[in-house]
């Protein structure tokens, strides 16, 4: 997102980045385990997906027509552990939010849009209904910004940068990354059209591994 049709037709080599050993994804919270998805998450994320999907759209472009058949979750459920088998090609990977207490899953999260020439990615995050206002997606996203900038001889992927874009209409979604005391960086009016409020304005913040205060994961 916000990214130069240029540096997509033409991507630079830059800094070079690679990932880590991605075979296996766990790092935990306070209160939450974010990890891999498993074929055995199958039917439960399919089932808090269609639960949740009035509240998703519009924010989740993907709400809208994803997920519509169990099948469809199976598939992006065996992409997200197949993506992390080829390394040099991956840029990206959704995580299940769990309570760490009953190993229910309550959202998701991961990093998306990896960049290698800049190390940097973007963040996201969606949580269950039944689980909002509880806190869970600001810990959950300064969690994964944890394992994002962590090096990688301590577990993370030892990136430089990560973003994070809403609509600024999506008002609790702002309120979390706000929470999280990031810089904001972009402010891009009537740039985000969402479907049923039409366009509204690109909000973008960011932060660097050399700014953030990590947690050890």
């Amino acid at each position: 997102m916000a990214r130069c049709d240029s540096e997509v037709r033409w991507p630079a080599e830059g800094l070079g980045w690679r990932p880590p050993d991605l075979s296996s994804i766990r790092f935990e919270s306070e209160r939450l385990v974010i990890r891999n998805y498993e074929l055995s998450d199958i039917e439960t994320v399919y089932d808090a997906i269609n639960e949740c999907r009035p509240e998703l759209r519009p924010w989740m472009v993907w709400a809208e027509k994803s997920h519509r058949e169990i099948a469809e979750t199976a598939q992006y459920i065996t992409a997200q552990i197949m993506n992390t088998r080829t390394p040099d090609k991956w840029e990206n990977v959704g995580l299940g939010i769990f309570l760490k207490d009953t190993g229910e899953f309550i959202g998701s999260t991961g990093v998306h849009d990896v960049r290698r020439d800049t190390a940097s990615c973007e963040t996201g995050y969606w949580m269950h209904i039944k689980h909002r206002n509880k806190g869970y997606a600001t810990e959950a996203c300064r969690r994964t910004i944890d394992w994002a900038l962590a090096p990688q001889d301590k577990g993370g992927l030892g990136l430089r940068r990560v973003r994070i874009f809403c609509s600024k209409e999506n008002e609790a979604s702002v309120r979390v990354i706000e929470k999280l005391g990031i810089r904001k960086e972009v402010e891009m009016k009537d740039d985000y059209w969402i479907e049923g409020v039409g366009c509204t304005t690109r909000m973008g913040w960011g932060v660097m591994a050399d700014e953030w205060k990590l947690t050890p994961l």
